[in-house]
């Protein structure tokens, strides 16, 4: 099982971090949410306090894994928050247990596969954890803030990477598999019934926003909030992210889907 963290009551709302994250990115965000909501938060395989469950940690075993976290909490639907590879996570729920996802919010993620040079950085990146760990995180910090915040949030970032180093080397190559053999599931967002947030930074070095801004459907459903920063919303642009995130939030709860 999991390891997950619950704070508050209320309507339950899934929070599913990011590569070299854990539960504990949600502090901020979590601290708004629990107010009214039943939050839940477990760390992926192989990252934080969980265990590897293989090589390979795919989008849809991590997908199971969760499922495996709500039966055992006596959950049925939920709201789902999904950051970075959290987001593809949310979107193989979605894809896989529609009946189990009320609604979904993508943060700083995209639907679409690794292109072919995002998997070899993905390799590299594989052979930099197993040689130098350490060498993997510093490398890695710059990349996800946007570049005129290269001198800014200083603390944020020494939390990120205080957070990254509870990621052991076998859940780092684990999931970097896991996401260079993830499926396009832009379909998800064409067929989902619920409702849909996506979250994108203009200047994200990460996840290109303009590549995935090209192939959202243009349907009612689905709010998307282009924000001036790069792959950190929730510290590049906070408030912003968090009154949007509650408002998503608070338009599911007021639905009848």
């Amino acid at each position: 099982m999991l390891y997950y963290k619950i704070e508050g009551e209320g309507e339950p709302v899934l929070l599913i971090h990011g590569y070299l994250e854990n539960h504990k990115m949600w502090k901020d965000i979590s601290a708004v949410l629990s107010k009214n909501h039943k939050v839940i938060m477990p760390d992926l395989p192989g990252h934080g306090r969980s265990p590897n469950y293989g090589e390979v940690h795919t989008m849809e075993l991590a997908a199971q894994k969760i499922i495996e976290v709500l039966d055992e909490l006596k959950i049925g639907r939920v709201i789902v928050i999904g950051h970075s590879m959290g987001g593809y996570i949310t979107l193989a729920l979605a894809g896989l247990f529609a009946e189990r996802v009320k609604s979904f919010l993508l943060l700083n993620s995209s639907s679409l596969p690794d292109t072919e040079e995002k998997k070899l950085l993905r390799a590299r990146a594989m052979e930099l954890a197993e040689n130098n760990r350490e060498t993997l995180i510093k490398m890695s910090i710059p990349l996800l803030f946007a570049e005129q915040n290269a001198d800014s949030f200083m603390a944020e970032k020494e939390f990120t990477r205080e957070m990254m180093r509870e990621t052991s080397v076998h859940g780092i190559k684990a999931a970097l598999r896991g996401m260079m053999e993830r499926p396009d599931r832009t379909a998800v967002l064409a067929k989902f019934d619920g409702n849909i947030g996506i979250v994108l930074g203009r200047n994200d070095r990460t996840v290109d926003p303009n590549v995935f801004r090209a192939v959202i459907p243009d349907r009612e459903n689905i709010t998307v909030l282009e924000l001036d920063c790069g792959h950190m919303s929730y510290f590049e642009n906070k408030q912003e992210t968090i009154e949007f995130i509650s408002e998503f939030v608070g338009k599911t709860d007021n639905s009848e889907v």
